[in-house]
């Protein structure tokens, strides 16, 4: 038998041979010895599972998985009720690669600046307007200083999920 199986036998010997030892009568000794035994089985059920193991190589994580998901879900937290500056920076790249992708292309990205830059046309603006649609435009594009509610960014995630290009029709269908 392995260790782990006598661990608690041991335990429970040592226990009340020590109890015996400090003056208890050996049935109450045997009853503390008893109680250690099973504190010490119980903690070795508890333990009992293999640890996992730390991975070797840390691995590449790609874009939109789990990790990049939590780590901009606790982006969000923020004070009274606000999301924070990161928060509201990386939904701007987000949303400004997947209008790129629809064709909408901002030059320099959308941000505190995109309503009234001269390095964005006019045509730009009005077609990202259009597709993210007037709350989503104002709150992507509000300079900082104050910054949205999290029920604001929200609507903002849902209307940049919809951003995505419609998927291309495959070989040999309609």
């Amino acid at each position: 038998m392995t260790w782990r199986r006598w661990h608690a036998v041991v335990v429970a010997g040592s226990v009340c041979f020590a109890a015996a030892l400090v003056g208890l009568l050996w049935g109450d000794a045997a009853l503390v010895g008893l109680v250690a035994g099973l504190v010490a089985a119980a903690a070795a059920l508890v333990g009992a599972a293999a640890p996992d193991p730390w991975p070797r190589a840390r691995r590449t994580d790609l874009a939109g998985t789990r990790r990049e998901v939590m780590a901009l879900t606790w982006s969000f937290v923020g004070q009274e009720g606000r999301v924070s500056e990161f928060a509201v920076r990386r939904l701007r790249a987000d949303a400004t690669r997947r209008l790129a992708r629809r064709g909408i292309v901002v030059p320099g990205g959308l941000g505190a600046t995109t309503r009234t830059s001269p390095l964005v046309p006019e045509d730009v603006r009005r077609a990202a307007r259009a597709v993210l649609g007037d709350r989503a435009w104002y709150i992507l594009t509000t300079p900082g200083g104050t910054m949205p509610s999290l029920s604001d960014i929200a609507h903002c995630v849902e209307v940049v999920e919809r951003l995505e290009p419609p998927p291309e029709p495959t070989r040999g269908q309609p």
